[in-house]
């Protein structure tokens, strides 16, 4: 018993053995070369979680303050004027269209104290800053 035990021990150490020390086949056979014109690689857009990150890193910069971390807003204190922003997760701001929300980002709300973003923020980094709205808005 003790010497098939020890038989099949072996036998699996050398067979791990063997597949460990194998190496990659290399074909050695010359590259096809291609005919007609080269085709070019497609661009691979972000992706939807990269926006979102980097909206989300926009939003903390230039949003997080008056809005706070969660979009809810509330009463706060900016360069000593006291402001109420408004809760961006309701769902009268949930209705409005991306469109309308780059416009409020854009263009801002100056006797609300909200400033305008257009000339800080480039239009991708707005319509960052729109996704990541959505996000807290549970879209």
């Amino acid at each position: 018993m003790k010497s098939i035990k020890l038989t099949l021990v072996l036998m699996a150490v050398v067979a791990f053995a063997i597949a460990c020390g194998q190496g990659t086949v290399t074909n050695n056979a010359p590259a096809a070369t291609p005919t007609g014109p080269p085709k070019a690689s497609p661009v691979q857009p972000a992706s939807p979680v990269a926006a979102v990150i980097d909206g989300k890193d926009l939003y903390t910069v230039n949003c997080m303050t008056c809005h706070k971390d969660s979009g809810k807003g509330g009463k706060v204190t900016v360069e000593g004027k006291t402001m109420e922003p408004d809760d961006i997760t309701t769902a009268k701001m949930k209705a409005k269209t991306d469109e309308k929300l780059y416009e409020y980002v854009s263009e801002g709300f100056p006797d609300d104290g909200m400033p305008a973003f257009k000339d800080k923020l480039k239009p991708e980094e707005i319509k960052a800053i729109v996704k990541h709205i959505r996000t807290l808005q549970g879209s």
